[in-house]
């Protein structure tokens, strides 16, 4: 239960709130979970439309008159580094949950380093493409997709730089890591829709 302290001052009678720490990091949990879902709910919307387009092909414009596609060993490239940051995160996390500072700034710098990679890396890819979004409904319906795991990845970037800075003093040597968990949760979903963005485009 929550406890509630009363302050009188000057007439007046103030309220604070505090929760108990166990009850906070569930609701941490659980609203990265609910925002994780509701990204889910939105890139599956990205998958339905792929595949519908596909289908539908209507007047043979599904490649377009070129029949031009995008370079599958630099998609899988980016789907590799993004898995591979997933992992050392999660090495990262490992280490905090074993109170291992040192572990912990590792894996997260080498996760954030390699999440610049892969920024870089579809940045590239969207610059030499051989495909516009006038191409076709592959070429624009990949591109969106493209365009979405980037700022996936600048997202990642974002809390990744702020998670490593908080265990960089120390935040977490008192054993309460539940922020390293839920960033955790976000990282491995973001490793998760690159796989799965890497086999959508292999039904080209």
């Amino acid at each position: 239960m929550s406890t509630i302290e009363h302050h009188s001052d000057a007439g007046h009678s103030h309220e604070s709130h505090a929760l108990p720490p166990e009850l906070v990091a569930h609701q941490q949990r659980r609203s990265m979970i609910l925002f994780i879902i509701a990204d889910a709910v939105f890139f599956a919307c990205l998958l339905l439309t792929y595949f519908y387009l596909r289908a539908l092909n209507v007047d043979g414009m599904w490649h377009g008159p070129d029949a031009k596609t995008a370079n599958s060993i630099i998609i899988w490239v980016v789907v590799g580094v993004t898995v591979l940051s997933a992992v050392a995160y999660r090495s990262g996390e490992m280490g905090i949950r074993a109170n291992s500072r040192s572990r912990f700034q590792t894996g997260t710098l080498v996760a954030v380093l390699l999440v610049v990679a892969a920024i870089g890396l579809t940045i590239y890819q969207m610059m030499t493409w051989p495909i516009m979004m006038s191409d076709g409904s592959y070429a624009s319906t990949l591109i969106l997709m493209t365009g979405t795991q980037l700022v996936h990845l600048f997202i990642v970037l974002f809390i990744g730089i702020g998670i490593w800075n908080r265990g960089n003093k120390g935040k977490f040597d008192d054993g309460k890591y539940n922020h390293v968990t839920v960033v955790g949760y976000f990282w491995y979903w973001i490793a998760l829709v690159a796989l799965l963005g890497g086999l959508t485009s292999l039904v080209v």
